[in-house]
């Protein structure tokens, strides 16, 4: 007895943890661990190759080269801030470690130093982190060795090192908010704090930011500035200092992590995005608010009607008790005090417009800044870095993701769609008009960011008009797809495929919304081209943005059409095997 006490509970929990370990991994397959990794290296490598073909080997010199070495730390300076802002916030939320929900119930309740419990999980996350970290810093660094001077070694190594600093900075900040538990209000105004301050270096065309400091480190094959490793050690310092406070975690919060990414993980195998996006806003503890920013009238007034038929019947001819009697008998409101009818139209409108006037300031600063960050890419597309269409085109398809709210709300009560006597495409279509304005203003936002970025160029304003309204309903239209599908269903009559056709049709079913996104705004490209041969800009626009506007009807009439196409093809497949039993019977 006394020798089992003399053990120590670190030595115990360690222990514990390697059998847990060793169970877990007893059926272990290395063969099909190789073949993962073979299949997922040559994915990458594709991947790399095909984006750095398209990244264009016109080397940058001169002026643009010069504005790269003074302003170009600034700006990676800005993204490496928004990963030690996303920190922050998930910190002052209780993040970032996810604990699995036994060592919650059982270990963090247990007499053992919560620190010494928490420390092993925190290195393994923080593991993985810099491998996927390190991994995207050195494609990055292999795609600016295309168009920047300087030694392929050198950019692969800085964009590495910046991008290991960077999720070091983070991880380490998220543990120290997580660990004094600073809260929601706190950790998100820090990050706020450190958003600005980097935005202020590149309004400014200063260093002083850690942030820049370390943005500029990425830049070294450039010019070197010894200056920058005190960005580094601060980043390493964050690091250390948030592994020794994060016994200070909050343990409701692990707990509630938890089972929340336990969820997010099982969705995210079914493809299940819509669970995916709610549970994520949990996580994030993002409600929505109880009243709308602005509350719409509930009815157009009688003025606006072209009939008043329906008003003058409702006038009674026995004065006012009639009145009142009307008004006792229609509680839903329609009647007015002095015996109108007051005729509601366009409901589906006003639903979806209040849906989005009930999202909190950070849903509704996010989407803003995902049309910057499109606009932005643009112009980035314009100059010849033609990778970064891809990511204007996912920026906008997060939006849209954001604003297919009013047509994911009724999805996700499909008992009271039956109910109604319009058809579930058609509502959907209609339901799809609220965030077609948003997504057409977040289009502006993006014009907006573009045009404050090349000095308000005549350029950007005509092209971005061509351009804004095909590029909104072609990333609207991906988002809906993607919100309306669901996950695959397990057992149906489109299953029964072979499972080579299974597996790409997986694979489209989960890529083709985000390619669809990307679509529309390939008329950049075509206006650069045009440009560069010196050729109209807006007439290869716009001949573009018809094929561009033939794809987003489409993505319109699948949400319209979409139920009806699977009960036909319910139907034919029924059909098909009765028939086929028939033809079987003696």
């Amino acid at each position: 007895m006394d020798a089992a006490l003399a053990f120590e509970p670190a030595t115990v929990l360690k222990d514990l943890r390697a059998t847990r370990r060793r169970r877990r991994i007893a059926d272990f397959d290395p063969f099909e661990a190789l073949y993962r990794a073979y299949l997922t290296g040559i994915t990458l490598s594709i991947g790399v190759l095909l984006l750095s073909g398209a990244t264009g080997d016109t080397k940058i010199t001169g002026a643009d080269l010069a504005a790269i070495k003074t302003d170009g730390g600034a700006w990676v300076g800005l993204a490496i801030a928004l990963a030690f802002a996303i920190g922050l916030r998930s910190g002052g939320r209780g993040g970032p470690l996810v604990v699995e929900a036994a060592d919650v119930r059982h270990v963090l309740l247990a007499p053992v130093d919560r620190s010494v419990a928490l420390r092993g999980p925190a290195i393994r996350q923080l593991r993985f982190l810099l491998l996927a970290g390190a991994t995207t810093g050195g494609i990055a660094g292999l795609l600016a060795l295309r168009r920047l001077p300087g030694p392929p070694a050198g950019w692969v190594a800085s964009g590495a090192a910046a991008a290991v600093l960077a999720v070091a900075g983070g991880f380490g900040l998220a543990l120290i908010a997580s660990g004094r538990r600073l809260g929601r209000w706190v950790g998100g105004l820090l990050a706020i704090l450190v958003l600005a301050w980097s935005g202020a270096d590149v309004a400014g065309h200063r260093i002083t930011s850690p942030a820049t400091l370390l943005g500029r480190l990425a830049l070294w094959p450039l010019s070197v500035h010894p200056i920058d490793l005190v960005a580094a050690v601060a980043a390493l310092a964050a690091l250390v200092g948030g592994l020794l406070l994060v016994g200070g975690t909050s343990l409701e919060a692990s707990e509630r992590r938890a089972g929340l990414v336990g969820q997010i993980r099982f969705a995210a195998t079914l493809q299940d995005l819509r669970t995916v996006i709610v549970l994520r806003r949990q996580l994030a503890q993002e409600l929505p608010r109880q009243q709308p920013w602005l509350r719409l009238p509930r009815a157009i007034p009688r003025s606006w009607l072209a009939s008043e038929t329906l008003t003058h019947a409702t006038h009674a001819t026995h004065g006012t008790h009639a009145t009142h009697t009307a008004q006792r008998d229609d509680p839903s409101g329609l009647t007015s005090r002095r015996g109108r009818l007051r005729t509601r139209r366009l409901p589906v409108w006003r639903r979806g417009w209040h849906g989005i006037l009930r999202w909190p300031a950070l849903r509704l600063g996010r989407v803003a800044v995902l049309g910057a960050v499109a606009g932005v890419c643009l112009v980035g597309v314009w100059n010849g870095t033609t990778p970064l269409i891809v990511v204007a085109g996912l920026a906008l398809y997060l939006a849209a993701l954001d604003a297919t709210e009013p047509v994911a709300q009724e999805v996700d009560h499909p008992d009271r769609a039956a109910s109604y006597d319009t058809p579930a495409g058609e509502l959907h279509l209609r339901q799809l008009g609220p965030p077609a304005a948003l997504m057409v203003l977040v289009g502006l936002v993006g014009i907006a960011a573009a045009a404050a970025v090349t000095g308000g160029s005549t350029t950007t304003w005509q092209l971005g008009a061509i351009v804004v309204l095909p590029a909104a309903v072609c990333a609207l239209g991906a988002g809906a797809m993607s919100v309306i599908k669901g996950p695959p269903p397990a057992l149906s009559s489109q299953a029964v495929i072979i499972p080579e056709a299974a597996g790409a049709r997986a694979v489209g079913r989960l890529l083709w919304p985000p390619i669809m996104s990307v679509l529309g705004v390939v008329p950049v490209v075509a206006a650069r081209n045009a440009a560069m041969h010196g050729q109209p800009v807006l007439a290869a626009a716009a001949s573009l943005d018809q094929l561009v506007g033939v794809v987003a009807i489409l993505g319109l009439a699948w949400v319209r059409y979409q139920e009806d196409a699977h009960r036909w093809w319910d139907s034919q497949v029924a059909e098909a095997k009765h028939a086929s039993g028939r033809s079987r019977t003696p």
